[in-house]
């Protein structure tokens, strides 16, 4: 017979969301939180995040709204429960990379080949030799976007084994 705890190995791994959620910039709250979703075996309401994590119901709720912002949740509604909301932790990893990928990633790349197409059609149009090399840099900064935005459509256009199968396939004939 093992001495195995369940609970002290769950809280192992919610400790490493905790960690995660500080290497991209967040609280180790929000790691908490998702981690707390990710083994509930139903939705949990602001209140039983709140009494889970024993943070403020406040705090929940603002950690809760930018959860969903990055896809990591979802908000539920269940019968009988009024308006109360109810969260859930996507727990499809590759399917938050590409909502990410999708919502925001592909947002700043629009923002930006707009701005670069307003910038080129500016300085073609000047007669200086330092808008020249600015037009040269716009359009080498301008490819850069267009390769990111198909890099983006591609990645988010195939399943994560579909990906996995064709990087594969990839490597193999690189490594020869």
């Amino acid at each position: 017979m093992t001495d195995a705890d369940p609970d002290a190995a769950r809280e192992r791994v919610i400790e490493g969301f905790e960690r995660s959620a500080e290497i991209y910039g967040l609280s180790r709250s929000y790691g908490r939180l998702y981690g707390l979703l990710f083994f509930a075996h139903e939705p949990l309401s602001l209140d039983d995040l709140a009494e889970e994590s024993e943070f403020a119901k406040s705090t929940v709720s603002t950690k809760m709204q930018d959860l969903e912002r990055l896809h990591m949740v979802h908000r539920r509604s269940l019968p009988g429960e009024g308006k109360r909301a109810f969260f859930e932790a996507e727990r499809d990893f590759w399917r938050i990379v590409q909502e990410f990928l999708n919502r925001e990633v592909r947002r700043e790349i629009e923002t930006m080949t707009r701005r670069l197409a307003d910038a080129e059609t500016t300085l073609e149009n000047a007669d200086t030799e330092r808008a020249q090399q600015d037009l040269e840099r716009v359009r080498e900064l301008k490819r850069v976007y267009d390769q990111s935005k198909r890099f983006v459509d591609l990645v988010t256009s195939m399943s994560g084994s579909r990906l996995q199968t064709a990087l594969s396939k990839f490597l193999d004939v690189v490594r020869g």
